[in-house]
């Protein structure tokens, strides 16, 4: 059980990255993809910013 809750925990992470480099890509400003990441995955600021 706690493999598959790693397991899921590491497609999230990389979901999350996938999404920060795809904006950076689009030329999007920091403060935005932090917006941006703190609404599609639910994430506080620190959290959001743990990933930049």
């Amino acid at each position: 059980m706690r493999d598959q809750e790693n397991i899921e925990k590491g497609i999230e992470k990389g979901k999350i990255y996938g999404a920060i480099s795809m904006c950076r890509d689009l030329g999007l400003p920091e403060e935005e993809i932090l917006k941006k990441v703190q609404e599609k995955f639910r994430l506080s600021l620190e959290e959001a910013k743990e990933y930049l």
